[in-house]
């Protein structure tokens, strides 16, 4: 299949997930941050949004290790994506290692996981940024994302389109709607708190099961992580599979 088809056939997967029945908000963007990891060739994108009081939150992220980074540069308050939040512009460092000046404590960071290069593309709506898309390479000399056709604006784009996607037929504004999926997140992350203890797993495999739970119930991967918090599920019932 050629580089053109996986993004049209990827690109199609997504928009029809999000005029599906049962649509689920952390799944997408999960699914999402994945699919933008295999079409671009890099090694890891995270998504951050703004929350009602204009804080950045980490909301989605391809593995755990991009999850420590996102969450380094919002407690620094320094990085690509911070940078690309507050202008509204893209953000491009080829080489972390060559300029340590621009971040000095986002990249020693990003080196030490193994992150060379670094993109940053704003979530933007009606003209105004909301959030930002991250995309990470273990390659120096590089924009993360530009071996081809460039799909992460878009994707960025796509993004924004899933959080305010459950606004139909409700009087609901934007910062309510990304409000919603930030607690939604966290019931997530509570969750793979709770099955990676019991389990003895890693967060990221421990996430990868509570999705699998999710699938096979039919239910929305924070409805099972509610619930499994909450205590009416088991965990054991989920390591099950």
């Amino acid at each position: 299949m050629t580089r053109e088809a996986r993004v049209n056939e990827a690109f199609a997967g997504l928009t029809g997930t999000l005029v599906g029945r049962g649509y689920d908000t952390v799944e997408f963007l999960h699914r999402l941050t994945e699919v933008c990891t295999a079409l671009s060739g890099t090694a890891g994108v995270g998504l951050v949004v703004a929350d009602r009081h204009g804080a950045l939150r980490d909301i989605a992220y391809s593995s755990d290790r991009v999850r420590r980074l996102e969450a380094l540069q919002i407690a620094e308050g320094e990085g690509p994506c911070l940078d690309c939040h507050r202008t509204g512009e893209p953000v491009v460092e080829r080489d972390l290692s060559r300029d340590r000046t621009r971040w000095p404590r986002f990249a020693p960071q990003a080196l030490a996981l193994g992150f060379r290069s670094v993109r940053a593309v704003p979530l933007r709506l009606d003209g105004r940024s909301v959030g930002a898309l991250n995309v990470f390479d273990v390659r120096p000399g590089v924009e993360p994302g530009q071996d081809g056709p460039d799909i992460v604006q878009p994707l960025a784009d796509l993004a924004v389109i899933a959080l305010l996607q459950r606004r139909h037929g409700r009087e609901q504004t934007a910062a309510e709607e990304i409000g919603n999926a930030l607690v939604d997140r966290t019931a997530v992350e509570r969750a793979k708190g709770v099955l990676a203890e019991t389990g003895g797993l890693d967060t990221d495999t421990a996430f990868e099961v509570l999705r699998s739970h999710a699938r096979r119930s039919g239910t929305g991967v924070a409805d099972v992580a509610r619930a499994l918090v909450d205590g009416p599920l088991d965990p054991a019932t989920v390591l099950a599979g």
